[in-house]
């Protein structure tokens, strides 16, 4: 009984089921015409009659049993203004993975999960996968990406105005200090970019770490350019104006990224990279943008050329 409680167990024995009685259905269809045939050579009227009546028959019937999407779960951490149970379909990544999954047959759900959780449930395979991943060597034992990014994120420099610091070299900036967010992988990325020694607050949200840099606990908050200006836009904060963004760094790639606890994660990842293309190319993605009013900025050419 459990077993046709899986969506997966119950549409296998659907299509069991219609395959079955098209089958009793031909079946009878000839069986009907072969006895028109043998108890009047001249009733090939009625018979072809019998042959049409079936076949609209097996027709409707295929009808009730239409192709169904592969359900597909990836889920999210909340990250703003990208992710966010707030907004239309949980924000514009969400909608993007989603479009992008029902050009090539899923149906995603899409879920918003603490990342620590989201991270444990996919390794166990109790979901099928991350729709919001960076891409990384060590993760190779456990997840498959897809080749094509989803986004490509900005992640840089946000400081005070009257600062008055300048970005010429990033040696020049080791006697700052700096912010990052708690448990992210920025903080590794900043050592590595300027000096392993660099004095580094870590802050719990990036609403937290906006307020600290302009009440002046650290000089320079590194984080993604979306997300900081997101913050200052529509987080009401006081003295916003006082704050700019100040340079990009680098580039952070964000993928989809499948389970290997599921067989087919290679080809789960392939298909959602021809999904992306294929709502880029007929303009689904360009009136995503213009739905959820984010726009890739001037370094994310690949997303729109």
């Amino acid at each position: 009984m459990l077993a046709f409680q899986h969506p997966k167990t119950k549409y296998t024995i659907m299509v069991s089921i219609a395959f079955v009685l098209k089958r009793e259905m031909l079946n009878f269809c000839a069986d009907s015409v072969f006895r028109t045939l043998n108890a009047n050579p001249w009733g090939r009227e009625k018979a072809f009659m019998i042959l049409r009546i079936t076949l609209l028959l097996i027709t409707l019937y295929s009808l009730s049993f239409p192709a169904r999407a592969e359900p597909l779960v990836l889920a999210c951490n909340l990250w703003k203004p990208l992710v966010d149970n707030n907004l239309p379909n949980q924000g514009l990544l969400s909608d993007i993975v989603i479009m992008a999954g029902a050009r090539v047959g899923f149906e995603v759900e899409h879920r918003i999960l603490p990342w620590n959780r989201l991270v444990t449930q996919v390794k166990k395979g109790e979901i099928d996968g991350i729709s919001c991943s960076t891409y990384a060597d060590e993760n190779l034992s456990w997840l498959s990406y897809t080749d094509q990014a989803y986004w490509v994120t900005e992640v840089g420099f946000f400081v005070r105005k009257d600062s008055h610091i300048e970005l010429s070299k990033l040696d020049d900036l080791k006697d700052h200090t700096f912010g990052s967010l708690k448990d992210g992988n920025y903080t590794e990325v900043l050592k590595g970019l300027i000096n392993k020694d660099i004095k580094i607050t870590p802050y719990p949200k990036e609403i937290h770490g906006m307020k600290m840099l302009i009440e002046n606990r650290f000089d320079i908050l590194f984080t993604g350019e979306t997300v900081g200006n997101a913050v200052l836009r529509e987080r009401n904060l006081e003295r916003a104006d006082e704050i700019k963004y100040l340079e990009t760094l680098f580039l952070e790639h964000v993928h989809p990224a499948i389970s290997l606890k599921r067989p087919d994660a290679k080809q789960i990842a392939k298909r959602l990279s021809e999904g992306y293309k294929l709502i880029k190319a007929d303009g689904t993605l360009e009136a995503l943008f213009q739905k959820h009013n984010i726009y890739p900025s001037s370094y994310n050419v690949r997303l729109t050329n």
